[in-house]
């Protein structure tokens, strides 16, 4: 019996001694928390009455302060060109790289639109005179068109199977030359679209890689500003504002180039992969053509 009462006695002093515990601190948080007011209360400033300037002083500081207010300075503006001229000379590096990538982002749209009207243009008129049937019109409108060399190449391929062949081809020569056809279009045709897609990587880095570096900037000019706030020892918005207004100018800028090499490039992707599809169409239609009349003429 008395075992078996000792472990209830035992539950019952543990719950006791976390209790007592959990007074203890309950009193210990009471003591620190009275000690912070106490100190809070110490170091507090001097009631309003004990720090009220006499009348004479008040009378002073009123006749001094017409005298200071010519003395301060005037609003002066402070734009892009102001943050540009006083940012740090790794800042302006960082934005002058921003401004060169976003004139290199407008100059490569100019001249994709220019070229890839001009190729547009000239697969049209090709394609229109090939599906019309106009043969002798093909090497004059042949001029600055993929399609026309990817038909100019199997010609030639065609040309050498007729030199080389003695007597009448079988279905095996003639597969063997429509698969020739095929390989030596599709390799103008990769030709051309590499010179479509050139500057499309330019685009792709700018647009990843500039709002990175226009961060490097910001971080940059905020390491400045609160190197300014140490050596100043002042905290005032008129020593922190020039700096972190220039810091953000390089992140605008680094959006301002990025936001249109992004969008750029996107079009641009699209309009490839629409020649593509273009040209696999035209190397389709050529080979079948090619087909029927290699049918006819057998």
């Amino acid at each position: 019996m008395q075992f078996g009462s000792f472990g209830p006695s035992m539950a019952r002093w543990q719950a006791r001694m976390r209790l007592a515990a959990l007074l203890v601190l309950i009193g210990l948080s009471g003591v620190t928390a009275s000690a912070v007011l106490a100190k809070v209360d110490a170091s507090s400033p001097a009631p309003l009455s004990e720090a009220a300037a006499p009348a004479s002083a008040n009378s002073a500081a009123t006749t001094v302060a017409p005298d200071l207010a010519p003395a301060l300075p005037s609003t002066q503006r402070f734009g892009v060109r102001e943050m540009f001229a006083q940012a740090d000379w790794v800042v302006k590096s960082v934005m002058i790289v921003l401004l060169f990538c976003s004139l290199l982002t407008w100059a490569v749209l100019f001249e994709k639109l220019i070229v890839f009207a001009r190729a547009r243009q000239a697969n049209n008129r090709f394609l229109g005179a090939f599906r019309k049937g106009e043969l002798e019109q093909l090497d004059t409108v042949a001029s600055n068109s993929a399609m026309a060399r990817m038909w100019q190449v199997s010609q030639a391929e065609l040309k050498q199977f007729s030199r080389n062949r003695t007597q009448e081809a079988s279905a095996d020569q003639i597969n063997r030359l429509l698969q020739r056809m095929s390989l030596t279009s599709s390799i103008v045709q990769e030709r051309d679209l590499a010179r479509l897609g050139s500057m499309m990587g330019v685009l792709a880095t700018i647009g990843a890689t500039a709002p990175f570096i226009g961060l490097f900037g910001t971080v940059w000019g905020i390491l400045n500003s609160f190197a300014s706030i140490a050596t100043m020892k002042s905290s005032s918005l008129a020593v922190v504002a020039p700096g972190i207004a220039e810091a953000l100018l390089a992140t605008a800028l680094g959006l301002f180039a990025a936001i249109p090499a992004v969008m750029i490039f996107n079009k641009f992707a699209r309009d490839i992969n629409g020649f593509v599809g273009a040209l696999d169409n035209f190397s389709a239609e050529m080979i079948a053509a090619m087909s029927r009349k290699m049918d006819e003429v057998r």
